[in-house]
């Protein structure tokens, strides 16, 4: 495909009939020569490449006739270079790691072709993985079972598109479900979302409008959103309901962002908004509301946010993923927010809202990585500080050897005055894995979990490919609670999981199959509790 008239390329440098390639000069060279970007080819590869002895089979040809592939306009929208450019190696790698966040394509690959009269063409290849899911799904965590009917398209018409319509049941309520995501509307960097959702207890709607910072050097940023929703929540002890009352929610947002772009591989942005949200709490209207209700909160504020971004990217494989390629981010990122909520602004209360977060990575030597993350969360009322939280997490990597890896994560997180629907809930939901869901909240969580993964080359039908876990988890909460659920220490369990890479379809990345055994707690709990979902990572 040739992305600029001809006359443009005449323009830069005129190109003789019948001109041979000169040899590849490096990234360096090229970009110290001043050389632009010629012609730019595509090519949408699709789900199954017939080319492999493997994959030329019957099932899979049919496949391929079947899905309908990503159209050339959908993948150039993603791209940061136009021909014509300045040629930027660092421009296409941050393409290709914007390509590889869209779901709907598998090892997406840009690289320069050839070089010609100052002129470099750059090849843009993917590969397709089957979009279209109309199926049943099943997932169990924590003892309880989830299931739904789900239609989706995540690339609808080959257009980048997302549509799903669900209709199923979890463990809070049953619903019925239809969204809608766009991240190009009308070929342009701007996005929309929608949801709807009807379920047994309320209801959910939104919807959000937004032109993001899609790239580093991106100079602006433009975003709406709003929310509205009534649903019941559930409030668990020791795995099993204790209670639940009626919340009304409302939410707001506008805001508009600058940016001094990329200098010195550092990016500062500033954003400035105004945030509305209510939350209304009722007595359950089927008289099941036993705890103290938490209090109404109206917030109306202005804030203004400062982010400072580094980059600083890496690729790795077979790490959170099995057999894929991976963006690792490296060095110190951060951000930090300020409002002030008063009553003349909309709010039931006059309070100063502050939020910070912090990332770091480290490369520690050849075979082993360090993530630390930091955030923080809070109102100041009255000279007082109201809903305190804080959350910090340690993830450690080692690998010991080209298909194992051995991995630690620590989080903590602790609250202080919260509000009392923001208690900390540890359970097989949320890391946990040999206890039930929600099994045991208070001010404070520590949870951590210790994991050998094993990626293997096998493939299962060439559609899966297959790893293993074995892990340790051990985790607790503590400090008081509304419903006064006893607190039992530390809970540790033990098990073993089968990772299958769902590398030819958008739903998931990974699927768990897990066995966890709880060492500790109290009684009435399954020996062995079983956990089968689809995650984002190993």
């Amino acid at each position: 495909m040739r992305c600029a008239p001809l006359a443009l390329l005449l323009l830069i440098a005129p190109l003789s009939q019948g001109a041979a390639p000169d040899a590849l000069p490096d990234d360096a060279t090229l970009e110290a020569s001043g050389a632009r970007i010629g012609e730019i080819i595509i090519h949408a590869g699709d789900i199954f490449d017939l080319s492999q002895p493997g994959e030329n089979r019957a099932l899979f040809r049919l496949a391929n006739r079947l899905h309908v592939n990503t159209r050339e306009a959908t993948l150039h929208a993603d791209l940061l270079f136009s021909s014509g450019d300045l040629y930027s190696r660092r421009l296409l790698e941050e393409t290709e790691r914007n390509l590889r966040k869209r779901d709907y394509l598998r090892e997406p690959r840009v690289r320069p072709l050839r070089h010609h009269d100052g002129l470099v063409d750059v090849e843009v290849f993917t590969h397709d993985v089957w979009t279209l899911q109309l199926s049943p799904s099943y997932s169990r965590s924590g003892g309880t079972n989830e299931s739904s009917m789900d239609f989706e398209d995540a690339n609808f018409l080959g257009r980048g598109k997302k549509i799903r319509f669900s209709y199923g049941s979890d463990v809070d309520r049953d619903l019925v479900s239809l969204s809608w995501l766009d991240p190009h509307v009308f070929g342009s960097r701007w996005q929309d979302e929608l949801r709807w959702t009807d379920a047994s207890d309320g209801h959910v709607y939104s919807a959000a409008v937004s032109r993001p910072f899609y790239a580093l050097n991106v100079r602006h940023s433009y975003g709406l959103a709003a929310l509205d929703s009534a649903l019941t929540d559930t409030r668990y002890r020791l795995g099993d309901s204790y209670d639940d009352y009626d919340h009304e929610r409302r939410d707001y947002r506008i805001l508009a962002g600058w940016s001094t772009g990329l200098v010195s591989r550092i990016i500062r942005r500033v954003t400035l908004g105004w945030h509305f949200t209510e939350d209304r709490f009722a007595a359950s209207t089927g008289g099941s509301t036993l705890a103290p209700l938490p209090a109404d909160r109206r917030l109306s504020y202005p804030y203004v946010q400062l982010d400072l971004i580094r980059d600083d990217f890496r690729t790795i494989r077979n790490f959170d993923l099995i057999d894929r390629t991976e963006d690792l981010q490296f060095g110190l990122s951060g951000g930090a927010m300020a409002g002030w909520a008063g009553t003349a602004l909309g709010a039931d209360r006059d309070a100063a809202i502050f939020a910070v977060s912090a990332s770091y990575g480290e490369q520690l030597g050849e075979r082993q990585q360090l993530f630390l993350s930091l955030s923080g969360s809070s109102r100041l009322e009255q000279g007082d500080s109201r809903d305190l939280r804080s959350a910090f997490t340690a993830a450690w990597y080692l690998r010991t050897s080209p298909r194992t890896l051995l991995h630690a994560k620590a989080a903590v997180s602790s609250g202080s005055n919260l509000d009392l629907d923001h208690y900390y809930q540890l359970g097989g939901d949320n890391g946990l894995r040999g206890y039930p869901l929600r099994y045991q909240q208070g001010t404070g969580m520590a949870l951590f979990k210790l994991e050998q993964r094993i990626y293997t080359d096998w493939t299962l039908w060439r559609l899966f490919d297959i790893g293993a876990a074995a892990f340790i988890d051990a985790g607790r909460t503590w400090g008081s609670n509304p419903i006064g659920a006893p607190q039992l220490g530390w809970l540790r369990d033990v098990g073993i999981g089968l990772r299958l890479g769902n590398s030819r379809s958008s739903l998931g990345n990974v699927i768990h199959i897990d066995l966890a055994a709880p060492l500790d707690g109290a009684g009435g709990i399954d020996r062995l509790q079983l956990l089968v979902g689809t995650e984002a990572t190993f």
